[in-house]
């Protein structure tokens, strides 16, 4: 992950992180750019939401949602 200085848009380095939640971290950061900047912020980050969720998550859904159908939709889901 890259952080931008919202001062002067250099490079800015983490120097520490600050856990406020799951999901949601506060970020101290220092500009790299020392000569004309040299600012140190703080940025928050946070989970938004799964592109694409995790597999054991999609499989317990699955099979939660199969064991709802009556057993003759769930042989033909099966092909058997």
């Amino acid at each position: 992950m890259r952080v931008n200085c919202p001062n002067c848009e250099s490079k800015a380095i983490i120097t520490s992180r600050e856990n406020q939640s799951a999901g949601v971290a506060d970020l101290y950061c220092t500009c790299t750019n020392t000569k004309e900047c040299g600012a140190t912020f703080v940025t928050t980050i946070a989970f938004k939401h799964y592109l694409n969720p995790p597999s054991s998550d999609t499989a317990r859904l699955a099979a939660s949602l199969i064991r709802q159908l009556p057993k003759n939709k769930q042989l033909e889901l099966l092909n058997i």
